[in-house]
């Protein structure tokens, strides 16, 4: 174990800089994901989630770990390698996402809520980095009533809408989204119905 890991407080850009810096390698965090340890675990996977967003190349060539990480039967393990995976996209000049793009999707189908939610709250960041697969991507998100059977869909489809509206400007159709968006405005969770608002105010709907 990492020292200073196992406690709850922990500055996590002090390790970040470490890893940044070169003065500690990454491998060490990444078994830290696997800890049965939770505090250990989620304090490991903090500190890889900000060197994956403020340098993503150093995480790049353990892209196959965070995709057998992805294959987890563990949905909080299933979540940390979506969010990393989403991040990596800026820096995949191997399309290695293209070729995992069906079965990152496919965990939509779940019924359980972690991962798929995070998922769709990841695409828009993943869109901007791989505008090849844009409408791909909004196509998925435009049929997630259809796709996801869990319970908590109204929650999902706030958070396709919080993504739409960072790749918005980049969409082709932009009005089969608008549609969309627009039905949410009647959605049985408060917070759909908010965003769903929002996102029309901004874009000139409402």
């Amino acid at each position: 174990m990492i020292p200073g890991l196992q406690n709850k407080d922990i500055e996590p850009n002090f390790y970040v800089e470490k890893i940044i810096k070169k003065s500690e390698p990454a491998n060490e965090y990444l078994e830290g994901l696997l800890s049965k340890n939770e505090t250990y675990r989620y304090n490991c996977f903090k500190v890889l989630y900000i060197v994956s967003e403020k340098n993503p190349g150093i995480l790049y060539p353990h892209w196959d770990f965070f995709e057998d990480h992805l294959r987890s039967k563990n949905e909080i393990h299933k979540m940390s390698a979506v969010l990393l995976i989403a991040n990596l996209t800026s820096v995949d000049k191997g399309k290695k996402f293209e070729r995992l793009f069906d079965e990152f999707y496919s965990l939509l189908k779940s019924e359980k809520t972690f991962a798929p939610m995070y998922i769709v709250k990841s695409s828009g960041k993943i869109a901007n980095s791989k505008p090849n697969l844009a409408e791909k991507i909004t196509k998925i998100l435009l049929s997630i009533e259809k796709i996801h059977p869990g319970k908590q869909i109204e929650l999902v489809k706030s958070a396709a809408i919080e993504s739409f509206s960072e790749y918005f400007e980049n969409i082709e159709n932009k009005k089969v989204v608008i549609d969309f968006v627009k039905k949410q405005t009647d959605s049985k969770s408060p917070k759909t119905r908010k965003i769903a608002k929002d996102f029309l105010k901004k874009y000139g709907e409402m």
